[in-house]
């Protein structure tokens, strides 16, 4: 074919193939989603901070609205059973030098119906494909898109903290099916519904265990609140959670793992209780 040809058959197919998948981006599944992929944790990252704040968010299953809450591990919403499961994972994977941090939790009904907007009309977020508002398995305080830099150890271990992977062309994209497994946020609302699935590990519809005093984040003057200690920790304390045994620091109203030595995140423990 002579070079003017080709051009000219080229151009053509560049005016047909838009107009040809001119409807395409208006069509979706309930739960399809596309996201760019995470950008691997870095060492800042590998234990998070927690806040065991509650706040009161609406979830959604299947585009009905149900009430729960959430609370913060690493400045991302999340179910509190999940967050307890993620942070045993992240723990493990310190432990054998994996970094693991949360990229995206929960969503709120405006943050998804921003998504969706974004998807319908390409004008943010890339354009990615994004369930509709109330439909997206991100709304039901399960879900997390992980970062980190071995995704084989995570797809090797995540089973064992509960957690699945659900969207097959997502490897960053794990639900959480368990009961409370316990953790510095023990106690108070439990595993929110979500659909029915007997083959994910864990039994999700067994009762969650009795609740545990453990540490809690959210004290006024940068100190933290300890239900183990029952009693507001000054900023540099380290604290033995009675929940999971381990050692936490409190800085900013936060507790942060970490502790060793005498020593955690933020410096010299000011003062340290075990449990």
């Amino acid at each position: 074919m002579p070079v003017n040809a080709a051009k000219k058959s080229l151009w053509l197919w560049s005016l047909i193939v838009p107009l040809a998948c001119s409807g395409c981006a208006a069509v979706t599944g309930d739960d399809e989603e596309q996201e760019s992929e995470p950008q691997g944790s870095s060492a800042d990252e590998l234990r998070s901070p927690v806040s065991c704040t509650e706040r009161g968010a609406t979830g959604y299953k299947s585009g009905a609205p149900y009430a729960m809450s959430v609370i913060t591990v690493g400045g991302k919403a999340t179910a509190k059973p999940t967050a307890h499961a993620f942070l045993k994972m992240q723990q493990a994977a310190d432990a054998a030098g994996v970094t693991l941090s949360i990229n995206s939790g929960f969503r709120s009904q405006a943050e998804q119906q921003y998504l969706y907007k974004c998807y319908q009309t390409g004008s943010c977020n890339s354009g990615n494909l994004a369930a509709r508002p109330g439909y997206s398995n991100h709304q039901n305080g399960r879900a997390l898109d992980l970062a980190t830099g071995d995704w084989t150890w995570v797809a090797n271990n995540a089973a064992r903290f509960g957690f699945r992977r659900t969207v097959p062309s997502e490897r960053w994209h794990y639900e959480f099916f368990g009961s409370d497994p316990g953790g510095p946020c023990a106690g108070g609302a439990g595993t929110p519904p979500a659909p029915a699935d007997p083959s994910a590990p864990g039994n999700h519809d067994a009762p969650a265990p009795a609740p545990t005093p453990a540490n809690t984040g959210g004290a006024s003057g940068g100190g933290c609140f300890s239900p183990t200690m029952n009693e507001s920790m000054d900023a540099g304390a380290c604290v033995q959670s009675s929940a999971d045994d381990v050692f936490y620091q409190c800085h900013d109203g936060l507790w942060y793992r970490g502790v060793s030595g005498g020593n955690g995140p933020y410096g010299t423990c000011t003062s340290t209780h075990a449990h």
